[in-house]
């Protein structure tokens, strides 16, 4: 999604910008979203691959589009994990949806861009 087919590293500052939040959401994140891992450098340094950005974006949309708390996020993706393979048919209609959502989310942002520019 994010990178060119090679395993892709993203520091905190780039992987903010990348799912449009501010570092310190990210960061907020990882300690309410147990699943959220970042590999850290030997100095500490968060790096975030493109799984874990799809992962983020997920969080986003259920929180800011989907209207969902952070408790009721964290089940929604706890049920998510722990359903994959069974009754696959709600499972895929609410990524479905999640999915468009996180569509919709990139176009608005897309469309904020195009209308900044024409002001420049």
């Amino acid at each position: 999604m994010w990178s060119n087919g090679s395993m892709a590293y993203f520091r905190i500052k780039e992987a903010a910008e990348r799912i449009g939040v501010l570092p310190h959401v990210l960061r907020f994140w990882e300690s309410q979203f147990p699943h959220l891992k970042p590999t850290k450098t030997t100095r500490g340094q968060r790096l975030y691959t493109d799984e874990d950005l799809e992962n983020f974006l997920k969080i986003k949309h259920l929180l800011y589009t989907e209207g969902y708390s952070i408790p009721g996020a964290k089940k929604y993706l706890k049920e998510a994990r722990s359903n994959k393979g069974k009754n696959v048919a709600p499972i895929a209609a609410a990524e479905e949806s999640l999915h468009r959502g996180m569509l919709e989310d990139v176009l608005s942002q897309l469309k904020e861009l195009r209308q900044y520019a024409k002001e420049i």
